[in-house]
């Protein structure tokens, strides 16, 4: 209880001396509603309540399903939103102590596929093409499939061209999840995809690819 008054009085400081908080916790519990449009503020901070105490932390949410906080640390945490949500935030450093949050929001369904933004410590959008250029369906071909007559085909079928995202240290992951959405053809064109994911480092300006 004493956890929750002081996090709600600090809540309400003055936004000029909240700006130089830039913690994972303050970030999260003053996320925009409609970033996590299921879950309240009040919702977010019983997240942290729960995993302070060593609890599992599951709350419901405003559909009436349950959500759970996965992980929590310092820099990034995980929150499965729904029986086919997930979102991780994490913090990126910038210069001046300020910190890049990236924001990924996968739907877990049959196929992952995830979508990221990103907004400055006061949760002002900033534009990802700046940060980052998302790879592309060649990015995960093997030299082999580049070779192959057939490869027109393929680019053809596969259409949706989904892929998720995660964050690892100090950088994103990235994995083709479109493949199987091409029905009986897709054994054929498996061994063309890389197996490993798709790295980007954080430069401290933008993302930038590691393995090619």
């Amino acid at each position: 209880m004493i956890k929750r008054i002081l996090a709600i009085l600090f809540l309400c400081l003055p936004a000029h001396g909240a700006v130089h908080a830039g913690d994972l916790r303050s970030l999260f519990i003053n996320m925009p509603d409609s970033i996590m449009p299921t879950l309240t503020r009040s919702e977010r901070m019983d997240f942290l309540d729960y995993m302070d105490s060593g609890m599992k932390a599951r709350v419901r949410n405003r559909l009436g399903g349950e959500s759970v906080m996965t992980g929590f640390s310092d820099r990034s945490l995980t929150v499965i939103t729904s029986q086919s949500g997930r979102l991780e935030m994490v913090l990126f450093p910038l210069r001046k102590g300020k910190n890049l949050i990236c924001i990924i929001k996968t739907v877990t369904a049959r196929f992952e596929d995830s979508r990221l933004s990103f907004y400055n410590e006061d949760w002002t959008p900033v534009d990802g093409r700046k940060l980052i250029e998302l790879p592309q369906l060649d990015d995960y071909l093997t030299k082999e499939a580049l070779k192959q007559d057939s490869l027109p085909e393929l680019r053809k079928q596969s259409l949706l061209r989904l892929q998720s995202a995660t964050a690892v240290d100090g950088g994103l992951e990235f994995r083709y999840t479109s493949l199987d959405y091409i029905g009986d053809d897709a054994d054929r064109f498996r061994s063309w995809f890389r197996t490993d994911p798709l790295r980007y480092i954080w430069t401290g300006k933008r993302f930038e690819r590691k393995n090619k």
